[in-house]
């Protein structure tokens, strides 16, 4: 196979109506709960000294108010919903609960910090508001018409996670990884509360678990484009984004749980993974003699 084969294939290749359905949903779900249940409304008293709006919002010069920032979250929560409700509809409701999220994530942004806790999501679902309406749940034939969103969103997602690796490595280098970096993080740096603090404590005490975590982190995300050319990875890759999602939740208290749902979706074939597990676990269960 040929390079530009290769990248038809990852960009296009076929997938079923039913993963696309899938995924697609739970995108949807996904950024129905960040509008929804996101803390939006506390970034209303944030003074206009401290404003300093993200890129998407150069046209505003203040901190909406908290009443403007509900609103934009039910119109948001409703549009998702519609979205939700009428699937073969949903084309408009889908692109208006994104441009929602995407002015709420960039509030959240334009306090002289960029937070990328939305990043990885807002990202991956473009793809998906361009993506087919006619897939239907009983379409189990792969098609390149149903795979294009699919596969596209999975390599948006694969080079999000290298270009943070990436940007670390050109920002602190291998010191990110190899020196105090994440002890002094797990001491100092985070403005968040740890969920688990005698692990936190254990791990900034010990310079082998504070590398390691690093290390397993920075090769994850400089690696994970390896899932687009051998698919067999990707639900091991799924795994370890959830794994260090949870990790960072954990030691850290950050909000990354967005992430972690993102990767379980587009690197976790699901439609398909069930039978076979079902499969696999009929085949190894005991016969029963009659």
């Amino acid at each position: 196979m040929t390079w530009p084969e290769r990248i038809d294939e990852v960009l296009f290749g076929p997938e079923t109506g039913r993963r696309l359905v899938l995924v697609r949903t739970g995108l949807l779900v996904l950024v129905g709960a960040r509008i929804a249940l996101g803390p939006y409304r506390d970034l209303a008293g944030t003074p206009d000294a401290l404003f300093e709006p993200a890129g998407v919002l150069w046209w505003i010069d203040r901190m909406p108010s908290s009443t403007a920032i509900a609103a934009i979250q039910v119109v948001g929560a409703c549009a998702v919903a519609g979205a939700l409700a009428w699937p073969r509809r949903s084309r408009l409701p889908a692109i208006l609960g994104w441009v929602c999220l995407l002015v709420l994530a960039g509030l959240r942004g334009s306090r002289g910090k960029v937070l990328h806790n939305d990043l990885l999501l807002l990202w991956v679902v473009v793809p998906f508001l361009a993506a087919p309406l006619e897939a239907r749940w009983g379409d189990r034939t792969p098609s390149r018409a149903w795979g294009w969103p699919v596969r596209s969103g999975a390599a948006v997602a694969a080079i999000v996670y290298a270009l943070s690796g990436f940007h670390k490595l050109v920002t602190t280098g291998i010191d990110w990884a190899l020196g105090d970096n994440i002890r002094n993080v797990l001491l100092w740096g985070s403005p968040a509360s740890p969920r688990w603090e005698s692990l936190s404590t254990w791990v900034a005490d010990h310079a082998l678990a504070y590398r390691g975590i690093g290390l397993v982190m920075l090769a994850v995300e400089l690696t994970f484009p390896l899932v687009l050319l051998w698919r067999r990875l990707q639900p091991w890759y799924a795994l370890a984004a959830v794994g260090l999602h949870v990790a960072t939740y954990a030691l850290l208290g950050l909000d990354y749980w967005a992430w972690a749902a993102v990767a379980g979706l587009l690197f976790v074939d699901w439609p398909n993974t069930t039978p076979a597990l079902r499969r696999r676990a009929s085949k190894g269960s005991p016969r029963v003699a009659t």
